[in-house]
């Protein structure tokens, strides 16, 4: 069983003030950092998005965190993507198309996925890559990989714009940049871990113990994520909140998406109301910390409602897509922040993402489950900003 949280934001604190201190003024210099090796290419990119993507506008910043990204995924997953062979790639994509098209084959298709993670995919993480093929052939392989996981869906989108920009490229050109990027990772990994790194204590030991002795399970790549990889997901998720933080303020109606992990001890005995795929709160365990979020938001005119594991969160977004008057805010795990964060930017989602203070489901990470928590100072925050087209 697990003993110590994987990650900890109140780091021995009663609450996690400090960690989004510490975030914000890192997360600050991580886009300068980036800005001064990589302005050029952020410039290209930005046009590239403009002109030929047809994406809505997104930061500067979020770009140079998707700069960021890339080099992440080139250190950690490109050798995989090169090792992997690609009747294992292929079938791993089949098997997670087909998951999301049946729901009466998902528990089968999800048993499979996880032989083919165990077995196919993950023992070729660490690999190192190889400097084979174009830039643009390298970022084909490296997404279609990504995409092969089933965890990572939204970065591979984002990846797959720089490898269609990458391809507007001289190949030396484009092949400098990917160098360029992986640099730029190997730094950040090396800062974060003297700033961010009290937060992440408990993920060496929980790869070194429980994730290495994981048997036939499909989280087994989700859950074996790296320090780094939990590093970026905090300064990626700060720099995507600053960025909509002001179309969030001024929608009329607010939304707060919470994971059922919050629950308290007596969660097997819930009596949340459940209607259609809406999950409430009825108040029945008052040390709940749904229950007490509930009523905080309550007093703000805001609506809360519990989703019940990631795999379903597409599905509560469907409703609020290009509903430019509500404002979702999502609590959720460190390593869904990203994923989650993007998808609502893509769905044209006013949103902001807050991180639970510490992970504890069962299905990832306690064998009996942990009550979760969130910086409910900080989300009551972000809720009662008052809207910034009202007149004074």
């Amino acid at each position: 069983m697990v003993t110590n949280h994987i990650y900890d934001l109140r780091r021995g604190n009663r609450c996690s003030d400090g960690f989004f201190r510490e975030l914000d003024q890192f997360a600050d210099e991580v886009v300068a950092g980036i800005e001064r090796r990589a302005s050029p290419l952020l410039d290209g990119y930005s046009q590239h998005v403009e002109r030929f993507l047809a994406e809505s506008e997104r930061s500067r910043s979020e770009y140079a965190i998707e700069f960021l990204m890339l080099g992440m995924a080139l250190r950690r997953y490109e050798g995989a993507a090169q090792a992997t062979p690609k009747s294992i790639v292929d079938l791993a994509q089949e098997l997670f198309w087909l998951r999301s098209r049946s729901a009466r084959l998902k528990p089968w298709v999800d048993w499979a996925r996880a032989g083919v993670a165990k077995f196919g995919l993950a023992p070729h993480i660490g690999h190192l890559s190889k400097s084979c093929g174009t830039a643009v052939e390298r970022m084909a392989s490296l997404v279609d990989w990504l995409n092969a996981t089933g965890e990572f869906e939204q970065e591979a989108m984002r990846l797959n714009n720089w490898r269609s920009y990458f391809a507007q490229l001289k190949p030396g050109k484009a092949a400098h940049w990917m160098g360029v990027a992986a640099q730029v990772f190997d730094q950040f990994e090396h800062k974060a871990e003297t700033v961010l790194g009290n937060y992440t204590r408990g993920v060496e030991s929980f790869l070194a113990s429980e994730h290495a002795h994981f048997g036939w399970r499909e989280d087994v790549l989700f859950c074996g994520r790296q320090p780094a990889e939990y590093h970026l997901n905090m300064v990626a998720q700060e720099v995507i909140n600053r960025s909509l933080r002001e179309a969030f303020n001024r929608t009329e109606k607010k939304i707060v998406l919470v994971p059922t992990c919050m629950r308290g001890a007596r969660s097997a005995s819930c009596e949340a109301k459940v209607n259609g795929l809406d999950i409430t709160c009825t108040h029945c365990d008052p040390d709940c910390h749904v229950n007490l979020i509930t009523k905080r938001m309550e007093a703000l005119g805001v609506r809360v409602y519990m989703v019940p594991h990631a795999s379903g969160f597409s599905n509560w977004l469907k409703r609020w897509e290009e509903q430019r008057d509500t404002g979702v805010a999502a609590v959720a795990c460190m390593l869904n922040i990203l994923p989650g964060g993007y998808e609502m930017r893509a769905r044209g989602i006013a949103s902001q993402c807050v991180p639970l203070d510490f992970p504890g489901c069962r299905k990832h990470w306690d064998r009996t489950g942990i009550p979760t928590a969130v910086n409910e100072g900080r989300l009551v925050q972000i809720m009662s900003t008052p809207r910034t087209d009202l007149p004074a």
